[in-house]
């Protein structure tokens, strides 16, 4: 089975740019169940690659490793620019992972 990821761009596409049109200052319902959530799976793809915040350029963790649930897939730096930003995921992943917490 083919993995699925939580963000529409690619981690490569998390600059500035595109961040700019993908977060937000309003409250995502349920934002500290997905957020707990993204944050219980272990790490399963490792990088040396630091996770740097898109918008001040600033290494906030030292690498971009990957977790997955064994049917989504997502980045440190999708955790980092969701818990800070509000980075939009993807609904399906939202609603995947509400109705698994429900």
């Amino acid at each position: 089975m083919q993995k699925k990821y939580i963000f529409n761009h690619s981690i490569k596409e998390l600059h500035k740019d595109v961040l700019a049109k993908v977060t937000g200052k309003t409250p995502i319902n349920g934002k500290e169940k997905i957020l707990a959530y993204l944050k219980r799976f272990p790490e399963c793809a490792f990088t040396s690659a630091p996770v740097k915040d898109a918008f001040t350029g600033k290494i906030v963790y030292d690498a971009n490793n990957a977790r997955t649930d064994g049917v989504f897939q997502w980045s440190e730096s999708e955790i980092y620019h969701f818990e800070k930003y509000n980075l939009k995921l993807n609904n399906d992943f939202i609603e995947y992972v509400l109705n698994r917490l429900a």
